[in-house]
């Protein structure tokens, strides 16, 4: 009968802690608890073949992702004969991140773009009003940068 009484003991135990569980206050909401950095959108539009400069200095100053999508352009003729056929094959790129590091990275941008006429083109930011989801909000935002830089002394990559 010990056995019996060790049981019960184990289960009322169990159910005081799942209880306890069940009436908890719920945490305070994500945006309550941590900081929230406000988020954008970068995209930049250039040649083919000019996007690895920007994804370079894009991640260095601090872009959590980066995609390139391959295009080509449609322009009309007029424009095509003062271009160059070369000038229709484009690299976009979409660039999310802290809307904090925005400024520096159109201003390479715009460095690049002066370079030469090789290097034109186009680049502009749209803030990002919402994410679904804290996890892919902590990964957009880079959470960890902070706790990265600290424990390494310097930033990972």
């Amino acid at each position: 009968m010990e056995w019996l009484d060790s049981l019960k003991k184990r289960l009322r135990k169990k159910e005081e802690r799942v209880r306890r569980k069940v009436e908890a206050k719920p945490d305070r909401p994500y945006d309550q608890r941590e900081k929230v950095q406000s988020l954008s959108l970068v995209v930049t539009i250039v040649n083919r073949h000019q996007a690895a400069y920007f994804l370079e200095n894009y991640q260095e100053i601090g872009a959590s992702l980066n995609m390139i999508l391959y295009a080509y352009s449609m322009p009309p003729e007029e424009i095509v004969k003062l271009l160059g056929s070369d000038a229709t094959k484009k690299d976009i790129i979409l660039t999310i991140a802290r809307s904090e590091y925005v400024p520096e990275m159109l201003k390479r941008a715009k460095e690049r773009f002066a370079i030469s006429k090789a290097s034109k083109g186009i680049a502009f930011a749209c803030p990002i009003d919402s994410v679904y989801g804290i996890a892919v909000y902590k990964f957009l935002s880079d959470q960890n940068k902070n706790v990265r830089v600290n424990e390494n002394g310097k930033q990972e990559r």
